[in-house]
């Protein structure tokens, strides 16, 4: 990836096709990798990447 890894939310929608509202929540309960700057979320776009894949790797392997 080309980009830079930390992303604002709306720019990690785009990037990923989520929402900005599974997005928002997953900062805020500690489920998206991300840090603050000041008030706003910077999401860290290939370490999510990353965990949703091998999150659906391990729900394919039953």
């Amino acid at each position: 990836m080309s980009e830079a890894p930390f992303m604002k939310i709306k720019d990690a929608v785009k990037a990923t096709g989520l929402s900005a509202y599974f997005l928002r929540n997953g900062c805020k309960d500690g489920t998206i990798p991300h840090i603050m700057s000041g008030p706003t979320y910077l999401i860290n776009v290939p370490a999510l990447l990353e965990k949703l894949d091998a999150e659906s790797r391990g729900r394919c392997a039953g």
